[in-house]
């Protein structure tokens, strides 16, 4: 019999992908020709733990990007950009008032250690006014949406002087080692073998996606109140550790949540739910964390996504992605006495505040304060969830479409009332859109659902394109995978 050990570093590397599967797949599916060749010259020097890897089976070479939401291989060819580089590009590319920012600002100086600028000081007082919450604020600077979490854990335990930090099932909010136990993924744990991500005081709590509701319930407000009923539960129940009402004690630092989540698929849970998990925070004296580092700057029809709930304040909101108009930047905003509870250096990254990212972000502000672009995000959002919805009458294999703005999310099923998951048919449509000219994300709990965040400068005309391109693959994935129309 063969060592159960054997056995499982077999299942570990069988999450390598082969580099002439790759080669071959970019022939199968009719790539050009300097496609190809460049293909080949990657897999010769890319580790192949690279994120284009694991979204296609032979990833596009992205060169360069067009008018509205269009991008260009090498060869030439067009996308329609259904990613926005996973939700960073929203004000779309090539923006001359961002790249005459960044010139001004690379001709006086581009970074120097962590130092104070006053178009730093400038920049926080900016992000103060402009995220929710009517308390004095500061901010922190960091680089990726890992740091940022990193300094929010970390500001949490120490300010409360408590441990626990209960996040969602599902979530993502980072892959280094001491935020990869907040990102629920097999993906990302898998990969950790044979070293644990560390977990320790990690609290999981479900998340309402309704559509397939962890406690059986049909309706997304039944969906969410069981989810939440398992919260009063846990924070009223001395046993599970975390709580004791007859005490007056509590270990919990915070709530690390996504309002909406991203990686998962570009899931929305039930309104009752952000309020509730508010609510129940402050009764218990727990700060409430949300992770906007995808949903933010406009994405979901709103500056944030927790202001589609007027009374949510969180007491950290964590920004990142498209806050510098492509740059890498991130920012931890909290309460002031929060970002005030440790000393200096306590945590430090050598391009935090760096002053080319610092004007490239407040030239983006400034978009957002002249041009509110949000509002046009919930304007195309909604013409788009039109024709997406549209196609449900015709596709089967369409189970779900849900979205908010330009945040839309399609769950594909083998058939609506088992809801068994499409998992190899979006894997197939993924490489067929690519092939049609469309860039898609495909994500989610069984990897069969898209998440679409396309630049908010896509025009009306692309938006019925990606329709046209979406009822086409559709229509093959059914008869390919023979799934029947009359279900």
């Amino acid at each position: 019999m063969e060592p159960k050990i054997l056995a499982t570093i077999k299942e570990k590397l069988s999450l390598i992908p082969s580099p002439e599967d790759i080669i071959k797949s970019s022939e199968n599916w009719g790539f050009g020709e300097k496609s190809k060749k460049f293909i080949r010259e990657a897999l010769e020097v890319e580790s192949l733990g690279a994120m284009p890897f694991s979204m296609y089976d032979s990833p596009p070479i992205i060169e360069s990007a067009g008018e509205g939401a269009l991008v260009y291989d090498i060869d030439g060819k067009a996308y329609i950009d259904m990613m926005a580089g996973f939700s960073v590009n929203n004000l779309g590319y090539g923006r001359n008032d961002i790249l005459d920012a960044i010139i001004r600002q690379y001709k006086k100086i581009a970074q120097y250690s962590e130092m104070l600028t006053v178009d730093r000081v400038l920049l926080g007082k900016k992000l103060s006014e402009i995220t929710p919450g009517s308390f004095p604020k500061k901010v922190f600077y960091e680089v990726t949406g890992s740091g940022a979490n990193e300094v929010a854990i970390k500001l949490a335990r120490l300010y409360t002087g408590k441990q626990y930090i209960i996040t969602q099932y599902g979530d993502y909010h980072g892959r280094t080692i001491g935020t990869s136990a907040f990102t629920h993924s097999f993906s990302t744990w898998a990969q950790h073998y044979p070293i644990p991500p560390h977990d320790t005081c990690v609290i999981r709590i479900p998340f309402p996606y309704c559509y397939r509701c962890p406690f059986g319930k049909s309706s997304h407000e039944e969906c969410g109140e069981e989810c939440f009923h398992l919260v009063e539960f846990m924070l009223s129940s001395s046993y599970y550790g975390v709580c004791d009402k007859s005490r007056r004690t509590c270990n919990i630092a915070a709530f690390l949540i996504e309002p909406f989540q991203s990686a998962a698929g570009y899931i929305i849970p039930p309104d009752n739910w952000i309020p509730k998990l508010h609510k129940i925070a402050k009764e218990n004296d727990i700060l409430f964390i949300v992770d906007e580092i995808q949903t933010g700057c406009g994405r979901t029809g709103k500056l944030w996504a927790v202001e589609h709930y007027p009374n949510v304040e969180p007491d950290i909101i964590l920004v990142g992605k498209a806050i510098a108009g492509g740059l890498p930047f991130s920012v931890i905003v909290g309460r002031r006495e929060i970002m005030d509870s440790w000393g200096p250096g306590a945590h430090s990254t050598t391009f935090a505040g760096y002053m080319l990212g610092v004007a490239a972000a407040l030239a983006t502000i400034e978009i957002f304060e002249r041009e509110k672009p949000e509002l046009e995000s919930a304007r195309k959002g909604e013409y788009f969830l039109k024709g997406l919805r549209s196609l449900m009458d015709r596709h089967p294999i369409i189970g779900e479409v849900q979205g908010k703005g330009l945040y839309i999310g399609i769950e594909f099923v083998r058939n609506r009332h088992t809801k068994e998951p499409a998992t190899t048919e979006t894997k197939w449509m993924t490489m067929r859109l690519l092939q049609l000219g469309m860039l898609v994300k495909c994500s989610g709990y069984y990897r069969n659902r898209f998440a679409l965040s396309p630049p908010f400068t896509i025009t009306y005309e692309q938006m019925d394109k990606a329709i046209e391109i979406f009822d086409t693959v559709l229509e093959e994935a059914e008869k390919n995978f023979s799934i029947p129309k009359n279900q």
